[in-house]
């Protein structure tokens, strides 16, 4: 259902643009969805190539801090107790660089993880410093509280563990946020390459669509052309250039029927102008034949015989050729129906019935009683003009065989006679119009030589075809049709 109102939009529509234009607009589509999807990769990928890199120097230096902090805090720690100890003034000075020192790295550290390390680093400052203002205020070793200090040392010890714990889990994070944002963006270029993809397919399956719908249009208007249904106009939707030649097909069409217009008026002037001089001729030739106007010498009487032969020549020329023209023009025009071909055919036998017995001609049909989608009033016509062919060759007491049956994807009708068959230099020509084969029957009239013309011309309407077969004595054809048999 979605498909026929996608069809009829696509070709009752109008657009301003030609196919070239289109597909031009196709192919830039194209490339905007793949080239954005290509720069969208290209961004993504230096991101997180750039963050790659950072993270590694990023995360050693983190370690790095933690593990200086540490090894200061043990130098802290080893320098008080060897100035409780010996209460010498350079361990003191020595301090002081160890506390100075310390404090640029918690400064360092604090604000990378600012929500779990700052506090720990500011802790970590403050009691440093409340346990190292004794000694860096010169106050006599021996009159300080080691107790003290040495609880200090202890709790900074346990904030240096707890700094080593958050770091490894602000490094454990950020590794797993990478992970994340990285499997985020290939998921999300998987959606853009497969949605760039689907847009690209659709379009280019609707593309295809509008084009084979176009071009069937255009069949059809062909097709119209050439079964000279003239009274249909032709239109032709879509593209401005596909408008713009279904324009001029119905000009066309229109041309075509003024053409068959004049030639039907052609003809009857033609029938006309000559049949009524031909007539008066032949009323002449007549009146001198039963010498109404005086006696004839032999002579004369074999004047008057070959006049005469030539005016009935000449009619059936002229009756051939008004006939062939209507066939011509009938043939395209067909009423197709399930036919009962064996039925036909012994129609058309009956019909000629009186030809054939008076000669002593049997004629038989055989093959099985086929049905086919056929014109039976065309195939009729065919069917007689074979026999009629058969019958004006066969000799007295001759034998002419209808043979149905089956080809592949084909209906078949075999017509044979026991005549003297066709000239090999014949053979090529028997079936244009108004020839005249060499094997003429002895004493028959010539024939107009439209018969098997018109055979020629109501087979292909019907998509077939009919051959002349070669074989021993006799004439041979085969009629085949599209097998649409019921």
């Amino acid at each position: 259902m979605w498909l026929t109102r996608l069809k009829r939009v696509l070709i009752g529509a109008s657009f301003p643009l030609s196919f070239r234009q289109l597909l031009l607009l196709y192919f830039l589509s194209i490339i905007l969805l793949l080239g954005g999807a290509l720069t969208r990769t290209l961004v993504v990928v230096e991101t997180l190539t750039e963050e790659n890199r950072e993270y590694p120097v990023k995360a050693l230096e983190i370690v790095e801090d933690v593990r200086e902090l540490q090894e200061l805090t043990v130098a802290l720690e080893r320098n008080a107790r060897q100035y409780l100890v010996l209460n010498d003034a350079g361990l003191r000075r020595e301090l002081k660089t160890l506390w100075d020192k310390s404090r640029s790295v918690t400064a360092a550290l604090g604000p990378i993880y600012p929500e779990t390390l700052m506090p720990l680093t500011d802790a970590w400052q403050a009691l440093a410093e409340k346990t190292l203002t004794p000694f860096l205020q010169a106050a006599d070793a021996r009159t300080m509280d080691q107790a003290a200090v040495f609880d200090g040392f202890r709790r900074l010890g346990e904030l240096n563990q707890q700094i080593n714990r958050q770091s490894k889990s602000y490094l454990t994070q950020r590794n797993q946020a990478l992970i994340d944002d990285f499997e985020k963006q290939r998921r999300a270029l998987i959606v853009l390459g497969v949605s760039a993809a689907t847009v690209a397919g659709v379009l280019a399956l609707v593309l295809g669509i509008w084009l084979a719908w176009s071009f069937e249009q255009l069949d059809v208007a062909i097709d119209q052309l050439g079964t000279q249904r003239s009274d249909l106009p032709i239109t032709i939707g879509g593209p401005s250039d596909m408008r713009q030649l279904g324009q001029r097909i119905d000009w066309l069409r229109q041309r075509l029927s003024a053409l068959e217009a004049d030639k039907q008026l052609f003809l009857r002037h033609i029938s006309h102008e000559l049949k009524t001089p031909l007539a008066n001729l032949r009323e002449g030739i007549a009146l001198l034949e039963d010498q109404v106007t005086g006696g004839l010498t032999g002579h004369q009487k074999e004047v008057i015989v070959i006049l005469r032969e030539n005016a009935i020549a000449l009619q059936h020329q002229i009756e051939g050729l008004l006939q062939y023209n209507a066939v011509s023009f009938d043939a395209r025009r067909l009423e197709r129906r399930a036919t009962d071909l064996r039925a036909l055919l012994e129609e058309v036998v009956n019909r000629q019935r009186l030809q054939f017995q008076g000669r002593n001609i049997e004629v038989t049909v055989a093959g099985d009683a086929l049905k086919a989608s056929v014109d039976p009033a065309k195939m009729e016509v065919a069917a007689g003009n074979l026999l009629s062919n058969a019958i004006r060759f066969s000799p007295e007491g001759g034998h002419i065989r209808f043979t149905l049956s089956r080809g592949p994807g084909t209906v078949r009708m075999d017509c044979q006679d026991a005549g003297p068959g066709i000239d090999p230099g014949d053979q090529d020509k028997i079936f244009n119009p108004f020839y005249q084969g060499v094997r003429q029957p002895p004493g028959a009239r010539k024939g107009s030589g439209i018969g098997l013309s018109i055979v020629k011309e109501l087979v292909e309407a019907h998509g077939g075809t009919v051959t002349l077969l070669s074989g021993s004595g006799g004439s041979h054809f085969r009629i085949e049709i599209p097998d649409e048999s019921i």
